[in-house]
């Protein structure tokens, strides 16, 4: 599957089918099981956005290609633009190149978890709202992740690799102050702002993390400001 990742790519999220499906966090967050409905012949799925175009990269005993996507071989399947889908089994064909940074990164962080995303640093993606703050964190960062642990909790968290110490420090305290605004835009004493008031946050040299514990239910709500 890696091996199709386009080496532009700025974010590549993984997805364990199986794992999402037999969790409660599929019923919280709605926009997964539309998403995942094309695929439910798949067991992984890696989506590679480039800041423009998302390809889907996907794992498992297809009877058929995926809708609107494409074979590559036996068990592996693209869909996406008709361009990045040439591009991606063309670089698969091939079997050359260095893999993108992106998957480098995910290989130290994602190991085990059945939901995980890496973001590549210093760029600006196409957010808005309060998601945009999420460009503030990559500023100084080379790379970013968040993963997610399944079972009755959910432990979320996330990495940080800042360009150096001081960068990482800069990091670190952007993350402190975008969660401080966003507990204080919610009611006081709501489940949300008690839930964000238990994120733990440490750096170690030029890495930042943080992470928290929910049941799925509440983990949904905690992200909801990320939609406003």
């Amino acid at each position: 599957m890696a091996s199709c990742v386009l080496p532009d790519t700025l974010i590549l999220a993984g997805l364990d089918v199986p794992a999402i499906r037999s969790s409660a966090l599929g019923d919280k967050l709605p926009l997964v099981e539309p998403f995942l409905e094309p695929y439910h012949e798949a067991t992984q799925l890696l989506l590679a956005f480039d800041g423009k175009d998302l390809l889907t990269i996907a794992r498992g005993r297809f009877s058929a290609a995926p809708a609107a996507g494409t074979l590559v071989e036996r068990g592996l399947a693209v869909s996406g633009p008709d361009a990045a889908i040439r591009a991606a089994i063309a670089r698969r064909k091939r079997g050359s190149g260095a893999p993108s940074g992106v998957v480098v990164f995910a290989g130290s962080v994602a190991a085990g978890k059945p939901v995980w995303i890496v973001a590549r640093g210093g760029v600006a993606l196409p957010l808005t709202g309060n998601a945009a703050n999420l460009n503030r964190l990559l500023r100084d960062s080379e790379f970013a992740a968040v993963t997610a642990s399944l079972g009755p909790r959910i432990r979320v968290e996330a990495i940080a690799a800042g360009r150096t110490p001081e960068a990482a420090r800069d990091v670190e305290e952007t993350l402190r102050a975008i969660l401080a605004m966003t507990v204080m835009a919610e009611k006081r004493g709501s489940e949300a702002a008690a839930l964000l008031g238990t994120v733990e946050i440490r750096r170690e040299d030029r890495t930042v993390h943080a992470g928290v514990s929910a049941t799925a239910e509440a983990l949904g709500k905690l992200l909801e400001p990320l939609g406003r």
